[in-house]
């Protein structure tokens, strides 16, 4: 059963690396918009949409992270 969730915490880490090298790709194109820019509300609320996506995503990363840091603690006092 550890073994179980300590692949998954594997794998949702690989998958948490490599949104985030896609978020600093993305970030670099940002920044290189012009100071006139304007985005559409459909764009804002897909914007907001996709940050509460990853708000969501990054607890659950959290939580997996501090059940392996517990299943790890348990060991240690095995």
């Amino acid at each position: 059963m550890h073994k179980c969730f300590l692949a998954l915490d594997n794998r949702i880490v690989k998958d948490y690396i490599v949104f985030m090298n896609k978020y600093d790709r993305q970030k670099i194109k940002v920044e290189t918009l012009p100071d006139n820019f304007e985005m559409s509300n459909k764009q804002t609320l897909i914007l907001i949409r996709d940050l509460f996506e990853m708000i969501k995503d990054n607890n659950e990363l959290i939580q997996l992270m501090d059940k392996r840091i517990k299943i790890l603690e348990l060991r240690l006092k095995n």
